[in-house]
């Protein structure tokens, strides 16, 4: 692939001051998040998805039922799995994944509403799956974001905003129709292309005017099951989609055994931006690594550097291509070990893609001028 297939045009500006702190990273986590159980619209319940995800490797899961805090008294560690209880705000359209909440929004305000009413209440959140197109038999409606003009809470400076830059359910069953259905099932790759152009277009556009903004991938897990004239089928069980995408958080120290200090480390590494997406049936991301350094200080993904010089971005993943994304346009390709100084602010991120298939998206590195 050549780098112009992944250029666009944006602009810029700098991001808030208390993003500006850089850190090193020495323990990863590797979790999911949109999850739903028998609660709202899932087949599953909570012992089916920890399940699930312990045989995943899984250290941390996010359950986003439905406009539900139910499950929110079993929250914390279940064996080797911490799990987390929040809540998606589902209207007809405009859904939103609401964090830290110790009460259900009420899905009948207005996106900008719910998402300041989150924000007033000490919560924060994102946007869920926003660049849906189609409807079909796995999805009767279209749950896009209709203004993306609304990309946070009113009053937004020091806040952590969020946006779905992959979902992986949303983008399998785009395209999906009765033809295609069953070679897609058995065969998920031949439905999923990564991130929309829009999706990723919008996400850098954001941090690039400073509304410092981090992505992640959500699996929208629902192990959906249908009636055959033999019986009935799951499609796509927790298991199976525990092994699509993953978010690696990039952590100073291990989750605490105390449920409520490790909630506190995924939210802060996630807010922060301190994470990467990646998809596991591509092949195990969970040691890419991607930093950048001034002469005095290493950041990695989620941390701002002063630009005095230059900056010497370093990445490395066995078996994939590395994009070096500046500013939305693709500024150097290298094959699994890239090494590039740059002179120019702006907003640095990692692309990587294996066998012509995207693989993994980290939250971008900020350059600013000294």
């Amino acid at each position: 692939m050549r780098a112009d297939d992944y250029k666009s045009a944006r602009s810029s500006s700098p991001v808030p001051a208390c993003y500006t702190q850089p850190m090193t990273s020495h323990v990863r986590a590797r979790g999911a998040l949109h999850i739903h159980t028998t609660v709202s619209d899932g087949s599953g319940t909570l012992e089916d998805v920890v399940c699930a995800a312990h045989a995943a490797g899984l250290q941390w899961i996010i359950i986003t039922d439905h406009n539900s805090l139910a499950l929110r008294a079993r929250a914390g560690w279940h064996g080797d799995v911490l799990v987390i209880v929040d809540q998606e705000v589902t209207p007809a359209r405009n859904h939103y994944l609401a964090f830290g909440l110790d009460h259900v929004l009420d899905h009948h305000m207005t996106p900008q509403a719910f998402i300041d009413a989150a924000y007033a209440a000490g919560g924060f959140g994102a946007i869920a799956h926003p660049d849906e197109m189609h409807a079909n038999r796995f999805k009767p409606d279209v749950y896009r974001w209709d203004d993306w003009h609304i990309d946070g809470p009113c009053e937004r400076a020091g806040h952590a905003c969020g946006l779905e830059i992959w979902n992986w359910m949303s983008d399998w069953s785009e395209g999906l129709s009765r033809w295609n259905v069953l070679p897609r099932v058995m065969n998920p790759a031949l439905g999923t292309r990564g991130p929309t152009p829009a999706t990723l277009a919008w996400w850098d556009r954001l941090n690039m005017a400073g509304r410092r903004t981090f992505g992640f991938g959500g699996v929208d897990a629902h192990a959906l099951r249908y009636r055959v004239p033999f019986g009935q089928v799951e499609i796509f069980p927790y298991r199976r989609m525990f092994g699509t995408l993953v978010n690696v958080l990039l952590l100073t120290e291990p989750l605490a055994a105390d449920a409520a200090v490790a909630t506190r480390q995924v939210y802060a590494a996630l807010g922060a931006g301190r994470s990467f997406v990646a998809d596991q049936s591509v092949g195990d991301a969970t040691g890419a690594r991607f930093w950048a350094s001034d002469g005095a200080h290493v950041a990695e993904c989620g941390a701002t550097l002063h630009l005095h010089d230059s900056i010497r971005f370093e990445a490395a993943l066995p078996g994939a291509w590395l994009y070096l994304i500046h500013n939305g346009r693709v500024m150097v390709q290298a094959r699994e070990r890239l090494a590039h100084s740059a002179a120019r602010a702006g907003v640095y991120r990692l692309e990587a893609r294996r066998r012509n298939r995207p693989w993994l998206f980290t939250n971008p590195i900020i350059v600013e001028d000294a």
